[in-house]
């Protein structure tokens, strides 16, 4: 049996200000160093030993890897980043609502309407499921012994993600989302995700 361990970054001026953004590349808030760092100091993360450690990239990831792990070594998959909102990045729904551009994107059940210079989520998907592959590729490893990865990015990510590993939970995406800081463990058997655990 194999793991793959979710982590959410911490939070964010974004998340404080309840903020569509992805792309826009924001640093941890103060709440958000000290949310990870008592997380850390109370244990409740995977401990890096001999894992595979990934992180998106961006700012808050990379920031949030850091104060858990340290300067330990770590790959970097840019597809598992989050959304991008294009124009819509960095405001919240009342600053949007009005917007015709907003209402048609939020309304479209289909998920092909693109944010304007940003992704559908048909795009976002896509893009993401091509980033999970390549962790479940990592994570066979040599073929003969699944090797553990610990992976910090995003809510929108895990929450693709979970629903595509547990497509039977009766889950809706939102709900699978975690607060910041927090995530899951995956369980597998010869890569496929069996069950799952909450960090």
């Amino acid at each position: 049996m194999g793991k793959i361990h979710l982590i959410r970054h911490g939070t964010t001026e974004g998340n404080q200000g309840r903020k569509y953004y992805g792309s826009t590349d924001l640093p941890l808030a103060n709440e958000g160093v000290d949310g990870i760092v008592q997380q850390a100091l109370a244990g409740i993360y995977p401990k890096a030993e001999g894992e595979l450690l990934i992180t998106t990239g961006l700012a808050r990831t990379e920031q949030t890897f850091f104060l858990i792990y340290g300067s330990k070594e770590h790959q970097i998959i840019p597809e598992l980043q989050e959304y991008r909102f294009g124009d819509f990045e960095m405001k919240t729904h009342d600053e949007l609502e009005h917007d015709p551009r907003y209402q048609a994107w939020m309304s479209d059940e289909e998920g092909i309407t693109p944010c304007p210079n940003g992704e559908s989520p048909q795009d976002f998907r896509k893009r993401a499921g091509e980033g999970f592959a390549k962790i479940l590729e990592l994570h066979k490893g040599n073929g003969k012994q699944e090797r553990d990865i610990i992976l910090v990015c995003h809510g929108g990510v895990i929450s693709l993600i979970m629903a595509t590993c547990f497509p039977k939970a009766d889950k809706n995406i939102f709900e699978w989302q975690p607060d910041p800081g927090r995530g899951y463990s995956i369980h597998t058997i010869d890569g496929l995700a069996v069950s799952y655990d909450k960090i």
